[in-house]
């Protein structure tokens, strides 16, 4: 204990823009490690017990970090205080205004992912989905309206609110206070887009991972953007919901019409 404390000393005492790169370290790789180790990392069988998903353990893990991690530095490393990141009307009303605009882009790019299907079936045979990512659907076990919607519902309220936690109030802020306010948008939307190529690689096809990496890059630069403009997560967190419910609702047709 006393070496944590030594250790922890020890940090508070760099500069804020070392304390800024320390933490951004810490955190950026666990997201791709979690999802890539999810994926790949076969199971083990240990003695006396079923297979042990060492994969899906170390993603839990990551997720974990990726909740602590920030509220750990800012207690004990920044000594700041927890706070609600509170906004105002404006900020709400840009939200909603940006969701009705991101609900109408994702809207556009389903016309074209519908396009785009029809060319692939007609010419090629081919699919948004292979076959072996079906497989990996079944196994989450979402295919059914009732587990879909929850399994929905939690993604579109409480995944989306965890990102604007760990991507717009922590790692945007690190970048900014390195680098400025755009280089920092670009860079936490970057690094959010990262991981996720990896979980759309894993479930679709080259054309999913195109249109769905345009698609999360540019909402996490105006998520990001939002934040740096009301200092708080619920404007982009408003928008990221109705972008996250569309996405779903894409995910659903997706599943049943493929």
């Amino acid at each position: 204990m006393e070496y944590l404390k030594h250790k922890i000393e020890v940090i508070r005492g760099w500069s804020s823009k070392k304390n800024a790169i320390v933490s951004l370290a810490l955190i950026l790789p666990a997201p791709l490690i979690g999802v890539s180790s999810s994926f790949h990392m076969p199971s083990i069988r240990a003695p006396f017990t079923d297979e042990i998903e060492i994969g899906k353990i170390i993603w839990a893990l990551a997720k974990v970090w990726l909740m602590v991690l920030p509220v750990v530095w800012l207690l004990y490393i920044d000594q700041g205080k927890l706070s609600w990141s509170p906004t105002n009307r404006k900020g709400v009303l840009a939200g909603l205004v940006w969701s009705v605009l991101f609900a109408i882009i994702i809207l556009v790019w389903s016309v074209l992912f519908a396009i785009i299907i029809f060319v692939l079936y007609g010419l090629f045979r081919g699919t948004l989905i292979p076959p072996s990512a079906k497989h990996q659907i079944l196994e989450l076990g979402i295919t059914s309206p009732a587990y879909f919607f929850i399994f929905a519902s939690g993604m579109s309220l409480g995944n989306s609110l965890m990102e604007e936690y760990v991507w717009r109030w922590f790692v945007f802020s690190k970048f900014k206070l390195l680098l400025g306010v755009w280089p920092a948008i670009l860079l936490s939307a970057f690094f959010f887009t990262v991981h996720h190529i990896v979980i759309m690689w894993n479930f679709g096809s080259l054309w999913l991972v195109f249109f769905g990496s345009i698609g999360l890059f540019t909402g996490a630069i105006i998520w990001a953007w939002l934040y740096n403009k009301y200092n708080s997560i619920w404007p982009g967190w408003i928008c990221h919901v109705a972008a996250d419910t569309a996405i779903m609702w894409i995910a659903w047709w997706i599943i049943t019409g493929n």
